[in-house]
Formats: structure tokens, sequence, C-alpha cells
């Protein structure tokens, strides 16, 4: 367990030494700026008559976990898997004394971590825009729950870019799969009826199953097989072709 541990702090390491995580992450705290501006610009071309009170932090939710953080993890899972392939230092990673699975699980954990720590800190950047804005702060621990709680689905985004990986020779069509797969079951969430809320992607706002709402045990226990159902099995394919790599 410790070398997991110390293997996944080392892959998480490689992440954060990149600036296009950086920047990405400023970006993701602009928009959140720019919304602000938006509903400030608002107020004032109605002399005060509009004035959208919001909560930020919560408002901010659904383009962080349906956007911003999932292309994160996009790009940490390519890094860690296609690029290595292609530019032959998986072998290192290999030549270690460790096995195969601890290798894969320790690089798939940094990608996710790498979006938990994206959805802390845009957290922290809506908090502070919230305060800025002079809107009411609401129930701050319940808020910072619900960011936690969405942190979850995050390990199924990273286990069907990790598959996608393992299927590609180059980390662009790495890339390319992962996004194209992503907006096919979004569509399909939004649009496809009863097969749509049977991909995993149907529970990025896991929140909205725990939060706040009462649903009956059996409609909980499929929510939370399907998620956990489909991370086990897209692990267990990737893991299959990663063990079977000739690097």
């Amino acid at each position: 367990m410790n070398a997991l541990l110390l293997n996944t702090k080392s892959e998480l390491k490689k992440l954060l030494i990149k600036k296009k995580y950086l920047v990405l992450t400023i970006l993701g705290a602009v928009i959140c700026l720019l919304r602000l501006g938006g509903n400030m610009l608002i107020a004032k071309v109605s002399g005060g008559d509009v004035v959208i009170k919001s909560n930020m932090i919560i408002s901010m939710l659904g383009f962080t976990v349906d956007i911003l953080v999932p292309l994160i993890i996009f790009m940490a899972v390519t890094d860690l898997f296609a690029s290595e392939i292609q530019e032959d230092t998986m072998k290192a990673a290999l030549m270690r004394p460790q096995t195969r699975f601890k290798v894969m699980t320790a690089k798939y954990l940094a990608a996710f971590f790498a979006g938990c720590a994206v959805m802390l800190v845009m957290f922290v950047v809506s908090l502070l825009v919230q305060v800025l804005s002079g809107n009411p702060l609401s129930d701050i621990p319940r808020t910072l729950l619900i960011y936690v709680v969405d942190m979850i689905p995050l390990l199924s985004i990273a286990a069907m870019a990790l598959l996608l990986n393992m299927i590609s020779k180059s980390p662009t069509l790495a890339m390319l799969l992962c996004i194209a797969a992503y907006i096919f079951f979004k569509y399909l969430n939004y649009y496809g009826s009863t097969i749509g809320q049977m991909i995993f992607t149907a529970y990025s706002q896991w929140h909205k199953v725990w939060i706040g709402t009462l649903l009956p045990f059996g409609a909980l226990i499929s929510k939370i097989g399907i998620l956990f159902g489909s991370i086990l099995i897209l692990y267990t394919l990737s893991y299959i072709i990663f063990d079977k790599k000739d690097f």
C-alpha cells in the first residue's frame, strides 16, 4: 500500500509540473469571474431593477463537473498512458519492482486526484466570487460536501479515459476518442430517455442522488450499481489490455 501511495504521488507530480493544467484551472476561474461580471452588468443596465442573486458556488458546479474537470482528467490520463507509451518512457515505470496492476492503478489515481484538486480550487474560487458579489453565503459545509460527493463519479470518467488510452495508438487519437465518447454519452443522457440514464455519465452530479432527495432504496441501489459496475468493468478491461501490452 505504501508503494502504491508513493507511486501515485510521483505520478501526480508529473501532472502538476505541466503548465497546461494550471492554465485550464485559471481559465475556469476566469469564467467564474465573467459570470459575476455578467450579473453586475445586467444590474447596471437595468438601473438596479434586475439584480441576480445566485449561489455562485452551486451555479459553477455544472460547468466544473461536466466540462472542466472531465477535460482535465482526459488530458491527465492521456499524458500518463498514451503519451508515455508513444515516448517509450512507460518501460521505466515497468522496470520498478512492482506489478503492472500497481503501475496502472497509481497513474489512474493520479489522474483522478488531479481532477479532485481542480474541483476544490473551483470551490474556493466560487466561494471568493460569492463574497465579492455581496451575495449571502449559504451553508458552506453542505456546499463543500456537494463538491466532495461529486468527485466520486470522476472515477468512472477516468476509467473510461483509461480504456480508450489502452486501445489508442497516439495521444491525439486518445484525447479525441475521450472527448467524442464523452459527448456521445452525454447526448444519450439528455436525449436517450431510459437508455441514457443507464450510462455512468448521467451521474456526474452525484449529490442529486444523496443530498436533498428521498429516492426509494431500490432506485439508490440501481444507481450505485450502474456507477460502480461501470468503473469495475472499464477498469478490468483496461488492465487486461495493459497487462498484455508489450512495451
